[in-house]
């Protein structure tokens, strides 16, 4: 373990001393011209509420052996600065053993790549034997002040830059059979650059000259042509004679290259040769040529690998995902996130993505990715905390420290997909009381986590995927997370991007990726064990049917079985029961959050089928006859839970799907009753407005039309988009808009038809949401009504009969 030198007279040494710090105590009018900066980087500053601010410096000494960083790691938090010593640096080869590229001496900077690209260590740092090392080790929250310095950014971009050039050097030695010639080594390192460009930058277009070797180290990449091209000899993709480029490419994203001036090598084809050898191993991009958009297989696909890319959801590290056909509304997730968290983390909005299923299939995926964090490959929220209280942990998941966190709201503010919010340090898990679950239960509102209260005291919070939570134990080896742990039907899905958004890949040859993240079972494509309870469920509820009715055709309802007290009435109602007793475990499953009880999805899945083996069984057990009052009753009741239970199955698998069709964005159920009454006002509003021959038309045109059931139920079963019924209704009314004597009159119109379009689409969606839980009451009560009269049932046949 490192030994930090706590004296502030050697930290203060250290940073005076060092190239790269040494500005911070340039003196302007004999004071100190960063003496603000100086302050907070090297001994922090606290403030009167209690709250503090740096330091941002640490200096540690390290001994013989010990390693510093470790290639693999994620390390985004801190960069180093050589103090004393000498450290060497080593690169894991293909058979896992460490060879040494170099050493680095005082004054030089090492992991400084891993904090700017937002990328794993590429290279150890450890302490040669017999020796020992002193570094400085720098807080990220230190680079906003130190770029203020003239020479920090220009050093620091010049290491970036040369070390950047040094890995691509060794991943070439890595993939090649032999090592490079000094000769090579020596003329890339004079004539290569080693280039970081932003996005939309042109690399290269197509009919110019090919006058430079471009690789890609990591990044995204469109490549486009509008021509014909045939493939060519490799000596044609270096650049020899007069060729030129033959397509375009442009940068879709933060890129990293290297740039080859093929003039450099041309004169001396020896080692024109080397470098084409060299290279042949990440001549992917050139393999195949790009198609033009004639010949590409699914535009849909194209156009949603665009989106994918743009939005930036791609380079998350860890991407959760809601299918939306399979959403059903019910708020589990964020209800699920609130109970361990104390307050949800999970907003359903944010991000859509409509894509179809595969390449070439007609069927379309609705997915949204959710206002929830993705620990992105190079989180902006990291960029401007004052505390580094928001940081990278060495497996690349981003978290927050609330005893660090000053509530400066600078990461909320700084993350483009709102997945931080600020709340008060002092929220507690709220408690509910029988009859508050049992009220909820039975509403037809969608569940909603508590508001948090207001405070003056606030600290940020964002998911975290539910680490130090009973949800993960230490030493668990499969994640778990509340909220896909508790969607009852799969839509939630925590997954790597680049493997979930299979047109992102290089099948169509429009884009490149470079090093992807694991994460788990993308149960959107593929989850066996859901297959298993419905192949499983199905077998046996077709092998107990067909057992039951082997045994009532030879031995009848009350024949003995084998000359046992055992009959088949007992048998099917023995089984029936003991099915039921299965099914009522899904409410109970429902009310753990906080730890491990198996996904939601395969309990309700679970309920399904016991609730099919119990029907089955216990209408065999009645046989042709009801029997008395109590019976009648009970079976009655018993077939209100089925009926009931079907219909909220029918509406799990149909009202989600017709919904993304019309909703255009993911709304919630409070959204949409806002939305409503909104729009309830603009026409009373436009109602107030008209009068005479106009008021008429509205009335008697415009509301009877589109304020009719005829149009309510066209909403759904239609699904066309809101803009063609916009347009088509604009249109009806063509002619009458033609002949309005004002335009205020003609804008009262119009506005009237948009508005009583707009607000029979919002009855549509509320109808539909609910649609999906109206079932719910009957479900419960009759389900609550089967069990008290089952009970009472089983009373009366094992104690009066037996009387």
């Amino acid at each position: 373990m490192p030994r930090e030198i706590t004296e502030r007279d050697r930290v203060v040494e250290a940073v005076k001393n060092l190239a790269l710090t040494a500005e911070l105590f340039e003196e302007q009018n004999g004071k100190l011209k960063y003496a603000g900066d100086l302050e907070v980087i090297v001994h922090g500053r606290a403030y009167a509420n209690g709250k503090q601010v740096g330091p941002y410096v640490r200096l540690l000494t390290y001994d013989a052996g010990e390693e510093i960083m470790r290639e693999g790691e994620w390390g985004g938090n801190t960069f180093y600065i050589a103090v004393e010593g000498e450290v060497d640096v080593y690169v894991r080869e293909e058979s896992g053993a460490q060879r040494k590229i170099s050493q680095l001496t005082t004054g030089m900077v090492f992991g400084e790549m891993a904090l700017l690209a937002g990328i794993e260590r590429n290279a150890t740092v450890s302490v040669p034997p017999g020796a020992s090392a002193t570094v400085l080790e720098i807080a990220r929250p230190a680079l906003r002040l130190l770029r203020k310095l003239p020479k920090f950014g220009h050093l620091l971009d010049e290491t970036y830059r040369a070390h950047g050039f040094g890995r691509v050097l060794e991943d070439l030695t890595l993939v090649t059979d032999k090592s490079l010639s000094p000769n090579l080594v020596k003329h890339l390192r004079q004539s290569a650059r080693y280039m970081i460009y932003g996005k939309h930058h042109v690399l290269c277009t197509e009919g110019a000259p090919l006058d430079r070797l471009i690789l890609i180290k990591s990044g995204w990449v469109r490549r486009s042509r509008g021509i014909p091209f045939h493939p060519t000899s490799p000596e044609v993709v270096m650049g020899i004679g007069e060729s030129k480029w033959k397509y375009s490419a442009s940068l879709m994203a933060r890129t990293e290259v290297l740039e080859l001036p093929l003039a450099a090598f041309s004169s001396d084809p020896q080692l024109r040769d080397e470098l084409a050898s060299a290279f042949s191993n990440f001549s992917n991009a050139d393999d195949a040529l790009p198609p033009t958009v004639d010949s590409v297989p699914d535009l849909r696909a194209l156009a949603s690998a665009e989106r994918e890319i743009a939005t930036g959801i791609v380079d998350g590290a860890n991407l959760l995902v809601m299918d939306m056909d399979l959403c059903v509304r019910c708020g589990n997730c964020s209800l699920a996130c609130h109970k361990v968290h104390g307050q949800s983390r999970l907003l359903r909005r944010g991000i859509q993505i409509e894509r179809p299923v595969s390449i070439g299939k007609a069927r379309l995926q609705h997915a949204l990715i959710p206002q929830v964090c993705m620990h992105c490959k190079d989180p902006e929220c990291l960029t401007g905390c004052p505390t580094g209280s928001i940081s990278r942990d060495l497996l690349g998941h981003v978290d927050i420290d609330p005893a660090t966190c000053i509530g400066c709201f600078d990461c909320a503010t700084q993350c483009p997909y709102d997945a931080i919010a600020m709340i008060p340090r002092d929220v507690a898990d709220q408690k509910f009381s029988f009859v508050m679950k049992l009220t909820r239960a039975l509403s037809l509102r969608t569940e909603r986590p508590p508001e948090p209260p207001v405070s003056d005291d606030l600290v940020a919070i964002k998911c975290n995927l539910c680490e130090e939570t009973p949800l993960n134990p230490y030493g668990t080896r499969r994640k778990a997370y509340s909220c896909e742990e508790n969607c009852p039907t799969g839509a939630l899905v925590r997954v790597n991007p680049i493997e979930y958004f299979a047109e992102i890949g290089s099948t169509q040859g429009v884009v490149f990726q470079d090093q992807t993240h694991a994460i788990g079972r993308n149960i959107h494509k593929s989850d066996p064990l859901a297959q298993g309870w419905h192949i499983g469920g199905l077998l046996v509820t077709f092998a107990a049917t067909a057992a039951a009715v082997w045994g009532l055709a030879k031995y009848g309802l009350d024949g003995p079985l084998s000359g046992s007290w055992l009959t088949m009435r007992w048998l099917t109602g023995l089984g029936g029961l003991l099915g039921i007793a299965a099914v009522m475990t899904y409410p109970l499953r429902k009310q753990i959050y906080r730890r491990r009880a198996g996904a939601l999805r395969y309990w309700m899945l679970a309920h399904y089928y016991f609730g099919a083996f119990a029907g089955v069984l216990l209408l065999l057990h009645a046989g042709k006859q009801a029997g008395g009052l109590l019976t009648t009753l009970l079976y009655i009741a018993f077939d209100l839970v089925i009926i009931s239970g079907l219909v909220g199955i029918a509406s799990y698998l149909v009202a989600p799907r017709i919904m993304t069709r019309i909703e255009g964005e993911p709304l919630l159920v409070e959204d949409l009753e806002g939305r409503r009454e909104e729009l309830s006002l603009e026409q009373e509003t436009i109602r107030s407005k008209s009068e005479g021959w106009l008021r008429d038309e509205i009335e008697g045109s415009v509301y009877s039309r589109y304020m009719s059931r005829s149009f309510l139920w066209r909403q759904i079963l239609k699904r066309e988009e809101l803009k063609a019924l916009m347009a088509q209704a604009r249109e009806d009314f063509k002619d009458r808009l033609t002949r309005l004597a004002t335009d205020d009159e003609r804008n009262l119109l119009i506005s009237a038809v948009e508005t009583a379009v707009t607000l029979r689409r919002i009855d549509a969606l509320l109808l539909l949401h609910r649609s999906l839980r109206f079932w719910i009451p009957m479900h419960v009560v009759s389900t609550a009504l089967m069990l008290a009269l089952m009970v009472v049932h089983i009373v009366q046949v094992t104690f009066f009969k037996a009387i």
